[in-house]
């Protein structure tokens, strides 16, 4: 082994081992000897995806992948990085990359079912998907991708199935239970829905988007003093989370609080100016108008017309966009 390729082992090691800053610089030790060798770029890359730094993780990688363009996973961490810069198209032109050199990599068929979803493309993420589960039945992250197709195809009973069956693998998947938790909702079935988000929160006790969930599982139990205060710890841990604020807002002005309904809708736009939905409830909270009866949920087209304000917003989890999804390399870390 020459010396630059046990530099390249030693930091493949250490970032197994969760020791970004220690693999950072040997990968960069190795460019510094070789600029163009491809699996301290490509790892490089991966670094910064993890770090959150996504458009440098796309300089990286791509560099790595002008290099060698022949490696499957390569071009399926890319698909993973393209999505998480919001750009689903070019994931799937990568993803389908990876799967001309591997028709039966996994990962990447996962990573082509994200992007057909996000580009609204649910029927064909949903063939997508079931070719990954054929492949790894038990695959967990391919079993939750498949329950969010599922929930986007208006089949929540089929995906809180689907759920069932990746938390049954991983009872710890938090992810997966907050996303239960949506599909329950959307069948009303609320008290169920609370459960779930509950579970995903006892996993992660900082996940805000499930505390936002569960916010709006107890507003429709009418149990509204309970979802203020998770919407509070929603917000106390994501200052920024807008959504939060509006559904805080949508809560008080549930129990005619109109004051404070509008300082939590001012709060939403103060961080998100051109939110609508926070604006045109702002707007009736100011002329003290009540909400009409209903439940708070996904806003849909239907809710335009409504004279009164806007439903709260639930938030799911993109599966596989996050840092913590950039855990492999080119070869297996």
């Amino acid at each position: 082994m020459t010396a630059l390729a046990d530099l390249v082992q030693k930091g493949i090691a250490a970032h197994r081992a969760g020791q970004l800053a220690q693999a950072e610089a040997l990968y960069r030790q190795v460019l510094g000897s070789d600029p163009n060798q491809f699996e301290a770029l490509h790892f490089l890359g991966l670094i910064a995806a993890q770090r959150g730094e996504l458009a440098e993780a796309d300089r990286l990688v791509s560099r790595s992948l002008a290099i060698n363009p022949s490696t499957a996973d390569g071009h399926s961490n890319h698909a993973r990085i393209l999505r998480a810069l919001n750009r689903p198209q070019d994931a799937l032109a990568s993803a389908d990359k990876a799967l001309a050199i591997n028709g039966q990599y996994v990962d990447a068929l996962v990573h082509r079912c994200n992007a057909l979803r996000d580009l609204g493309r649910p029927a064909d993420a949903l063939s997508s998907i079931e070719k990954a589960l054929a492949l790894n039945p038990s695959y967990v992250v391919a079993l939750a991708a498949r329950g969010d197709v599922l929930a986007r195809l208006g089949r929540h009973a089929d995906a809180v199935a689907s759920y069932d069956r990746a938390i049954a693998v991983r009872p710890d998947y938090a992810e997966a239970h907050n996303n239960r938790g949506l599909a329950l909702h959307e069948l009303r079935r609320f008290d169920e829905a609370l459960a779930s988000y509950d579970r995903a929160v006892a996993t992660r006790p900082n996940y805000a988007e499930a505390l936002n969930n569960r916010g709006l599982a107890l507003h429709e139990l009418k149990r509204f003093e309970e979802a203020l205060a998770s919407f509070d710890r929603a917000t106390a841990i994501r200052p920024d989370y807008a959504q939060a604020f509006y559904n805080r807002g949508w809560t008080c002005h549930a129990q005619a609080r109109f004051g404070d309904a509008l300082a939590a809708y001012e709060r939403a736009l103060a961080i998100k100016p051109d939110f609508a939905e926070a604006a045109y409830n702002r707007g009736h909270t100011l002329r003290g108008a009540r909400p009409p009866r209903g439940r708070a949920g996904r806003l849909r087209a239907r809710d335009r017309g409504q004279a009164g304000p806007r439903r709260g917003v639930l938030q799911s989890w993109a599966h596989a966009a996050g840092a913590a999804a950039f855990r492999r390399g080119a070869r297996q870390l």
